[in-house]
């Protein structure tokens, strides 16, 4: 469909007509006053009828989901698939009595509701003899219960292979499928091949006003947008939109609707219109209206209206605490007991009969894992949040445990995760890997620390852990300087060690693999915390290596790569090499320019990638903002695109995105419901605690949820594909926040 565009383009051009304005104000008039652009409202008109000749009419029509096909979908309890006599492309699998179980999307739940009313379950199906009978139902989960709805079917079966196609509706009963997990299909002695799932409806469409949910500043720039499939959309560009007061319900703004992309095909399939109401800046409860399409949700103008996200992004961490009661002086009702007590004494991966004590820190996602990789690259975006926001933290903000010890509870919070690592350091001073189940399974109740290569520590492990406690150490210098000496001193010891074994590697999650970016940044915040003469020349020796993390096209940091944080860190440090500097300062400014473009490019005014929509997707889209603003604060550069590039970020992930929801747990009017945890179940009657931030759209492992990228997003407490948390990914929202709290 690209063709489209250009074709488009054509069709969008300049507005002709009176150059007549809106009323700046309709207060006191409830209906929206505007003055009509005939020839603007008219072409806006046409150009939409061209548009939707055009258009494929079956772009946005649910697509067919493969049940199975070609090959043995992973984790699933099926036979092994044989090749069919006639040596056609899709093989079978003969069914036993029992329905055999087909996961639909990996162990996750997959929305199905939409497929139900008119959709089928087609697949080729041949009986041992003939007049077999076939079942065929769904399992789903909810609330972590499992429940099977299935439904057996005479379909005259003979032994020979027959195209059969049944309606969902009648598997599905009452049951909306809403949750569907798995595909069961049973019948002794059947054999079947080719399943599909597929309905002629179209994909869900979402409301059409796209708002910060939190709201905006008043000195701010304030732009809300207004989306829909081209063929549902009710307003056009030039049409009439006005900014209502909640409290009185009478319009105190309008302006006129402009466009933004006339086709969105990329991202989300829609037609995008703007409404930019930037220059009221009266403080209060709003919303917006337009007629055709009703009202937005509300939001606030207002100086602190980040100052709750701010809040509840950084308490996100002390519901994550490990080896820890939640207490409702703190937690409120999300209290809890400690989830693994193994961990006060848990046994090393090469030897069992060594235990110690690797308890505190905190659990790395929806997972009870502890991993010192994440929980580094996590407690160095902190640090670095306070180190450009200071006075955006202070003593008692999170009301926490800690709170009152005259130290910023951002820094108590960061605390936790740095005495973890502390525990993990070996006699030898390399860091284990990891906390958790030998076998990788939270259920199994195992504790065991991952050591790394028999019974030595990983060189990336050693590495993470050695570069943010030496970078933590010059920032607690000033609120605890003996605990600073601690974790100087052992971050001086881990440096010892990777100059001694540079390159210990393994296979297991997060830096086991060969990636000498981890030492590459260990070096920088060395010689940041110590001048160290070696780590200088470590650094200075391999700088020109790293200069992928500022290619042009590469996205942000994320664990195991944290070679950006190594020319940061660098670029604090007093006595630097010149040359050094200047080589920093020309491949960031390359890189500065690549994130600009495709933020440009984005009609969601979002900083990633086309193809960068998969796991973590959101720590891309913030990430990116948030190191081009360091990187511009530190080599003195104008900041102002880093800040809108931010600023946009949030309005992104707070609810100006393709399917209109704030996601952060408990912000907003219409936040998600949940993200994936293992600690904290959405689907309970008290849900998760606000403050908690998905990974994201996910087009590679959520691609049946959406043709769109941007829609491919499944609000459910089981789907840790695009739901789950993550200690790193919420700490990039803390960044952003922190910037737009500052401004």
């Amino acid at each position: 469909m690209s063709i489209i565009l250009s074709i488009i383009s054509g069709c969008a051009g300049e507005s002709g007509g009176s150059d007549e304005s809106y009323t700046d104000s309709a207060a006191g008039d409830s209906s929206i006053s505007q003055t009509v652009d005939n020839e603007l409202a008219e072409k806006a008109r046409t150009d939409r009828e061209v548009l939707l000749q055009l258009i494929d009419a079956e772009y946005n029509t649910l697509q067919t989901i493969t049940v199975l096909g070609k090959e043995k979908p992973d984790g699933n309890a099926i036979s092994v698939l044989r090749p069919s006599e006639d040596q056609s492309d899709f093989p079978y699998i003969t069914l036993s009595k029992s329905p055999s179980v087909i996961v639909l999307r990996g162990w996750t739940s997959t929305d199905l509701s939409l497929y139900v009313p008119n959709g089928y379950v087609s697949l080729e199906v041949k009986g041992t003899e003939g007049g077999e009978s076939l079942e065929i139902g769904f399992e789903e989960t909810r609330n972590k219960q499992s429940v099977s709805v299935t439904k057996i079917f005479d379909t005259e079966i003979t032994s020979e292979w027959k195209s059969v196609t049944i309606p969902l509706a009648e598997i599905a009963g009452e049951t909306d499928l809403s949750c569907a997990r798995q595909f069961l299909v049973g019948g002794k002695g059947i054999q079947v091949r080719n399943i599909t799932i597929s309905a002629p409806d179209k994909e869900k469409s979402f409301p059409e006003f796209k708002v910060n949910q939190l709201g905006y500043k008043p000195d701010s720039e304030k732009r809300a947008l207004v989306s829909g499939f081209p063929e549902k959309l009710a307003v056009y560009e030039g049409d009439a939109f006005e900014l209502v007061d909640k409290s009185t319900g009478e319009a105190v703004f309008s302006g006129q609707l402009s466009m933004v992309s006339e086709f969105d095909e990329k991202y989300s399939g829609e037609q995008i219109l703007c409404a930019d109401f930037s220059d009221f800046g009266v403080e209060g409860s709003y919303y917006l209206r337009a007629d055709g399409i009703g009202d937005s949700l509300s939001f606030e103008i207002s100086e602190s209206v980040y100052d709750e996200l701010l809040k509840s992004t950084m308490r996100y961490y002390y519901y994550q605490r490990a080896n820890e009661e939640i207490t409702a002086e703190y937690g409120g009702k999300y209290t809890r007991s400690d989830v693994t007590p193994k961990d006060f004494e848990a046994p090393l991966s090469y030897d069992s009969d060594v235990k110690i004590d690797v308890s505190g820190g905190w659990y790395d996602a929806g997972d009870v894992g502890k991993y010192v990789s994440p929980g580094a690259t996590a407690a160095n975006t902190l640090l670095w949040t306070y180190l450009m926001f200071p006075d955006s933290f202070s003593d008692g903000q999170n009301n926490i445990p800690e709170s009152g010890n005259g130290i910023p509870d951002i820094l108590d919070e960061v605390r936790v995760e740095l005495d973890f690592l502390l525990k993990m350091q070996d006699k030898s001073g390399g860091f284990y890997i990891k906390v958790k189940s030998k076998s990788e399974n939270d259920d199994d109740g195992d504790r065991t620390v991952w050591v790394g290569d028999g019974d030595k520590c990983i060189t990336n492990s050693t590495a993470d852990c050695t570069a943010v406690l030496a970078f933590a150490s010059k920032i607690f210098r000033e609120h605890d300087s003996d605990y600073a000496d601690t974790l100087l001193a052992a971050a001086e010891r881990g440096w010892a060690y990777i100059e001694e074994n540079p390159n210990i590697y393994t296979s297991t999650n997060y830096s086991g693999e060969n990636n000498s970016s981890s030492a590459f940044w260990a070096s920088a915040c060395v010689y940041y915390a110590t001048e160290s003469e070696s780590a200088h020349n470590w650094f200075l020796k391999n700088y020109d290596m790293f200069t992928g993390s500022l290619n042009s096209g590469t996205n942000c940091h994320n664990v195991g790569n944290m070679g950006i944080y190594g020319y940061y860190t660098y670029l604090l440090c007093e006595n630097r090499d010149e040359e050094a500097v200047s080589e920093i300062s020309r491949q960031f400014e390359g890189w500065k320019r690549s994130v600009l473009d495709r933020y440009k490019a984005n009609p969601w005014s979002i900083a990633i990638n086309e193809w960068s929509f998969w796991w973590g997707s959101f720590n891309m889209i913030l990430g990116n903002a948030q190191e081009m603003y360091i990187g511009c604060s530190l080599l003195g550069l104008d900041k102002s695109d880093a800040e809108k590039v931010s600023q946009d970020a949030v309005n992104f992930i707070t609810g100006v995105n393709a399917v209109r929801k704030c996601f952060i747990t408990g912000m907003g009017e219409d936040p998600i419901k949940c993200t994936y945890s293992n600690i904290y179940y959405g689907d309970s009657p008290d849900g998760v605690p606000s403050g908690y931030m998905p990974g994201g759209v996910n087009s590679y492992d959520g691609g049946i949820i959406s043709h769109f990228p941007l829609k491919c997003y499944y609000d459910s407490a089981n789907d840790w594909v695009t739901n789950e948390n993550a200690i790193y990914w919420n700490a990039v929202m803390v960044f952003n926040t922190a910037l737009a709290t500052s401004k």
